[in-house]
């Protein structure tokens, strides 16, 4: 009875008969023909692998977040032509939309390109024409215009780079913005743009369009000189360097636009249900439009494009430091040629021998890739402190903010991503570990006991 009971617990898949010698075997000495140095290396490999692939994709996924939370702040997030549209369909259309569910805001827009000048400097410029009651509800131009960006004079900087930089902030007001309507000559532009024409709040600029009124001698430009009466810094090169807001009636006489308006913008409460809210609208009406990621395809592709390539790249790095797993059991294998044959002698199977392998390159696999998930997770969560660390142990900004216009590294942890990356290095170092053991399940148990 004894030796049956026995009998089913060596046998037993898994049971507790191969996991004690599977973990007797890792615990062995070197010299006792336990694991090898390489297998260590091969933990620490894989260690590296996730933790410097989960770090990477929660700062892609950062930077990534930073840009769109710019540009469906900065704009609306769908767009719809009405060109040629009679202002009372336009009105009665915005009337409609505002009254849709998960639309946030509705508003009129007029866009041209245009030359801006001032103190013997021109630049080439993208004028947006608004309605005043509109730029003001933007929360991201009015916070940065009213100065909110910047620092207390009793805040302590958390570094040294942190002393040396003061976010740029806006100035001027939006209280008079428009207030002339069509005559209104106020222009408002990002701090970039009027860094690079030399100008500041109070000054003028002339804008110039070349679509201007037919003559006997061709098309003469339309030009009309503005005060600026705001400067805003929404931390988008894009959006500070190359975009002026004027009144939209102010806009209209500039470019000859007469009735109607040729853009309205729509804001969502959820900005990334923009591609669904233009595919349903595209079925009711019969207009062309576009959502914000058609609007912004080149930034959003480049970055989906990045972050898989970086992904691939980094999981490859993974796959290469699995490899070792492979070299660790083999020489474990050869080391315990000896057992193996005493006990496919006592009755041991293939497969238990392959099970008992399996189980010692898995734990060396889930140690690396455990220990890499944590360092991963917590280097993400504290990358701000880990960075400001580095500089003043440094010396030097390591990630400089006068130029990336960002105190510290954005990083984004996604869960989701985390277990996609710990569930496939598992899969990998899974699949190391059960080559080398069905080569020892192979050994041949005479052979094996020849020479001792």
């Amino acid at each position: 009875m004894d030796a049956a009971k026995e009998q089913r617990v060596v046998h037993r898949p898994f049971g507790p008969f191969e996991r004690m010698l599977a973990m007797r075997y890792l615990g062995a000495k070197r010299e006792h023909g336990g694991l090898a140095f390489i297998s260590v290396v091969s933990v620490i490999g894989i260690t590296l692998g996730v933790w410097a692939l989960i770090l990477t994709m929660s700062i892609m996924n950062g930077f990534r977040l930073e840009l769109v939370s710019k540009i469906v702040g900065f704009e609306p997030h769908v767009f719809i032509d009405t060109r040629g549209v009679p202002q009372v369909q336009v009105d009665a259309l915005m009337e409609e939309l505002h009254l849709r569910p998960g639309v946030e805001s509705v508003e009129p827009l007029h866009e041209g390109t245009g030359l801006a000048s001032a103190y013997n400097r021109s630049e080439g410029v993208q004028v947006r024409g608004v309605r005043p009651e509109d730029i003001r509800a933007n929360k991201m131009i009015s916070a940065s215009v009213a100065g909110h960006a910047a620092p207390m004079p009793t805040e302590v900087p958390k570094n040294r780079c942190s002393a040396m930089f003061a976010p740029p902030t806006g100035s001027g007001s939006l209280d008079r913005f428009g207030d002339q309507g069509a005559l209104s000559a106020d222009i408002v532009m990002g701090d970039a743009f009027a860094y690079a024409l030399g100008v500041g709040v109070g000054d003028k600029v002339t804008i110039t369009q070349p679509n201007g009124a037919r003559t006997a001698f061709g098309t003469s430009p339309r030009t009309r000189t503005y005060t600026i009466s705001a400067i805003y810094h929404v931390g988008n090169e894009r959006f500070d360097r190359y975009v002026v807001f004027l009144p939209i009636e102010s806009s209209k006489n500039l470019f000859g636009y007469d009735e109607g308006f040729p853009l309205i913008g729509i804001r969502l409460n959820d900005p990334n249900a923009a591609e669904d809210f233009v595919r349903k609208l595209e079925q009711e009406k019969p207009f062309r439009m576009q959502s914000w990621i058609q609007r912004n395809s080149t930034f959003v592709t480049a970055l989906v494009v990045e972050r898989n390539v970086m992904r691939l790249i980094l999981f490859i790095v993974v796959v290469i430091t699995a490899l070792n797993i492979i070299t660790g059991v083999l020489m474990l294998v050869k080391n315990k040629a000896r057992d193996i044959a005493i006990l496919r002698t006592i009755g041991a199977t293939r497969g238990g021998v392959v099970r008992i392998f399996m189980m010692t390159g898995t734990v060396l696999g889930m140690a690396g890739v455990g220990t890499g998930v944590l360092l991963g997770v917590l280097s993400a969560i504290f990358i701000a402190d880990i960075q400001h660390f580095l500089e003043n142990l440094l010396g030097f900004c390591l990630f400089p903010p006068d130029i990336y216009q960002l105190d510290a590294l954005p990083a984004q942890l996604e869960w989701g991503e985390v277990g996609w990356v710990a569930g496939l290095a598992f899969l990998v170092t899974l699949v190391m570990s059960i080559i080398p053991s069905m080569w020892a399940a192979r050994l041949n148990p005479v052979e094996a006991l020849r020479f001792e």
